[in-house]
Order: C-alpha cells, then sequence, then structure tokens
C-alpha cells in the first residue's frame, strides 16, 4: 500500500518530494516539486536551485490536477480534446508532470506534481520517482 499516513504526514511527503527532487538532480534538471494531501491542501513544496519562478504554482497545480482526477497528468491533458473545458477548472493544469498517490485498492490520497523541466514526460518522471520512494 502506498501512504502518506504515519506522524505526521507531512514527514512522508517530504520524503515523496526529495526523492522526486533527486531524480531531476541526477538529471541536471531545474524544478520545483509539489505534494498535496487528499483535499488538495499543499503539504510540502521543495524548490531546487535555479528552478523557475512558474514551476512553483504549476507543481502544485499539476499535484491538485493529479489527486482530483487519480490520474497522471500526462493521461488527463489527452482528455482535452474530447473535454476542452476541463482546463477551466480553477487550480488545475492539465501537462504531464503530475501523479496521483494511492493507497490499497486505488484510492487517491495525494497527489505529486513536478515542473521546470524543459518536457512534461520528464516532470512526470521525476514525480514518479517521488511515488515510487513510498515502496510499496
Amino acid at each position: 500500500m502506498r501512504t502518506l499516513s504515519g506522524s505526521p504526514l507531512s514527514r512522508s511527503a517530504i520524503a515523496t518530494a526529495q526523492a522526486a527532487l533527486d531524480a531531476a538532480v541526477k538529471e541536471n534538471q531545474h524544478v520545483t516539486i509539489a505534494v498535496v494531501d487528499r483535499d488538495g491542501k499543499t503539504v510540502v513544496t521543495l524548490r531546487g536551485d535555479g528552478a523557475g519562478p512558474q514551476s512553483y504554482s504549476s507543481a502544485q497545480q499539476k499535484a491538485f490536477t493529479a489527486v482530483s482526477w487519480n490520474a497522471p497528468t500526462s493521461q488527463l491533458a489527452e482528455r482535452l480534446d474530447s473535454a476542452p473545458h476541463l482546463a477551466d477548472i480553477q487550480g488545475t493544469l492539465f501537462f504531464a508532470g503530475g501523479a496521483p498517490v494511492v493507497a490499497k485498492g486505488g484510492a487517491p490520497i495525494a497527489g505529486i506534481g513536478v515542473a521546470g523541466a524543459p518536457r512534461g514526460d520528464q516532470d512526470e518522471k521525476f514525480a514518479q520517482a517521488g511515488v515510487a520512494a513510498l515502496g510499496n
């Protein structure tokens, strides 16, 4: 089971964000990482050295979007072709770089967003590294 549970929640969120940031640093990418809880509230944000100012809000929005729809944001971006009004929902960002964190059984419990790499698939790879750091 992948969880951010424990005492306190922020400890797991910090480890998750740090794992994503470490993955980005290994590839010399300057990114910001955000982890949100099930309600979309930011638990932790890590900004890597050299990350652009836009990356902060983009990472939060990607994390929020991933937990809200319980899907990687790259998959959600594909849905915009058939449902373009999804992009109008406040606080969302339908670009690759967000990944949900799920409990056993598949229920979303958190989201991680990464922004700042030149390509969204890189951002998403780093987000998935954060999810993988939870084990299980």
